[in-house]
């Protein structure tokens, strides 16, 4: 299987947070998505948006990014 990628490490919020929010919108229970990510500020929105619609994640810090782990967790 293919992995499920994001990479929004060129993009900025809110623009971040609305591509986060398009490619996440949907996804199946159990599904796994690496979001990456540089902007610190769309991280935080990112994080706060995920944990409020039924999502866990981790994170750690890369290089000059995060690698978010995401996965969407029953309703």
């Amino acid at each position: 299987m293919e992995p499920n990628i994001l990479d929004l490490r060129h993009q900025r919020c809110p623009l971040a947070l609305l591509l986060a929010k398009r490619h996440t919108n949907g996804q199946q229970q159990g599904t796994n998505i690496d979001i990456l990510i540089s902007d610190p500020s769309s991280m935080r929105d990112i994080t706060h948006y995920l944990q409020q619609h039924a999502f866990t994640l981790s994170c750690e810090e890369k290089e000059g990014y995060y690698r978010m782990q995401v996965t969407k967790e029953s309703c």
